[in-house]
């Protein structure tokens, strides 16, 4: 399957509405080298990227298990959002 970018960030903003809330920056750019996308959030003053393999980006896209990619970057926006206002709501 091929990944379009567009459609990987509408999935991702869809599933995190909390990347729009708190006016979080997403970037997406496909790493060959690892045969992953690597997810860039920042803010005005922080930035963070994690890797999102590209079987569970596919697998969410299709419609058949988002759990991994979901439980992955669930993880990661409230890590970046946490403690240290990295993020407040009604910057979007």
């Amino acid at each position: 399957m091929e990944v379009k970018k567009d459609d990987l960030v509408a999935k991702l903003k869809a599933i995190y509405p909390e990347i729009d809330q708190f006016g979080l920056n997403l970037q997406l750019e496909f790493d060959e080298q690892t045969n992953s996308w690597i997810a860039t959030f920042n803010t005005a003053e922080h930035t963070l990227s994690t890797h999102l393999e590209e079987a569970d980006v596919e697998s969410c896209l299709l419609g058949k298990e988002c759990v991994h990619l979901g439980m992955q970057l669930g993880r990661f926006i409230r890590n970046f959002c946490s403690g240290g206002g990295a993020c407040t709501l009604g910057q979007a």
